[in-house]
C-alpha cells in the first residue's frame, strides 16, 4: 500500500491526465488521415502501413531502449505511411524520468489509428517478424552493429574522439537478449511447438496501454495524445 502522500500525488497525476484527455480528442490523428485522403481505400492502406511501421518502432523502442518516445520524435509520412524518427531526446536527462518507463509508445491516438485489429494484425506481425530477424546473428549481427555504431567519430584535425551519445540506452548484449525473448522461432526452440509465441508481446502491449502507467509518465512524454 502506497503512503498517503504518495497516493495523493498519484491521484493528482490521474486527475491531470484525465483533464488533458478531455481536452485532446483521441481521434485527432485519424481525422488528419481522413482529411488528407478522400478515398477509403487509400485511408485504409495508409493506416495499415503506419500500423506496421509502429510495430517496428515499438520493437526497437523496447529492445534498444530508444530515446525517442515523445510525440515530437516521431514523424508520419502521409505520402508513404513511413514512420521517421526526427530526434531522440532523452527525457531522463532533464530529470523527468517516470517511475517505470513504458516499453514503447501506443497512446490513445495511435490506438485509434491502428484499431485493435491492426494491433493484433500488422503491428504484431511486423513486431514479431523483425524480432525473429534481429535475433538471428546470421541475418543481423545486432551486438556487433550496436557496438560499432556506438563508437564516436574522430576529429579530422586532432584525431580526438568527438562527443557522441547513442540514441539508445540498452547495452548490445541486453538488446540481443530482449530480441531473443520476443523471437517466435527462438521461443519455439526453447519451449516447443506448444509455445505461445505472442504472449510476451501481448504483455508489453498491455503495459504500454495501461492508463495507470500512462498517468505516471513525465509531462514531456504527453501520454494523453
Amino acid at each position: 500500500v502506497a503512503p498517503p502522500d504518495e497516493e495523493a500525488r498519484r491521484e493528482r497525476l490521474r486527475q491531470a491526465y484525465d483533464d488533458a484527455c478531455r481536452g485532446v480528442p483521441d481521434d485527432a490523428l485519424l481525422r488528419c488521415v481522413r482529411e488528407s485522403l478522400p478515398s477509403l481505400v487509400q485511408q485504409w492502406e495508409l493506416r495499415r502501413a503506419l500500423t506496421a511501421q509502429l510495430g517496428l518502432h515499438a520493437l526497437l523502442s523496447y529492445t534498444l531502449q530508444l530515446k525517442a518516445l515523445q510525440p515530437g520524435s516521431v514523424v508520419f509520412s502521409r505520402a508513404t505511411g513511413a514512420v521517421h524518427l526526427a530526434c531522440a531526446a532523452d527525457l531522463t536527462a532533464a530529470g523527468a524520468a517516470a517511475e517505470k518507463p513504458l516499453p514503447f509508445r501506443l497512446t490513445r491516438n495511435l490506438q485509434r489509428l491502428a484499431t485493435p485489429f491492426g494491433v493484433d494484425g500488422a503491428f504484431s506481425a511486423t513486431f514479431s517478424a523483425a524480432a525473429e530477424c534481429f535475433a538471428s546473428p546470421r541475418k543481423c549481427p545486432l551486438e556487433l552493429w550496436l557496438a560499432t555504431l556506438a563508437q564516436p567519430e574522430e576529429d579530422g584535425a586532432t584525431g580526438a574522439p568527438l562527443p557522441f551519445s547513442p540514441p539508445w540506452g540498452a547495452a548490445p548484449a541486453e538488446a540481443a537478449s530482449r530480441m531473443h525473448a520476443l523471437s517466435p522461432a527462438e521461443l519455439v526452440k526453447k519451449m516447443g511447438k506448444q509455445a505461445d509465441v505472442h504472449a510476451n508481446l501481448r504483455a508489453l502491449v498491455a503495459e504500454a496501454t495501461s492508463e495507470e502507467a500512462l498517468t505516471r509518465q513525465p509531462p514531456a512524454w504527453q501520454a494523453w495524445l
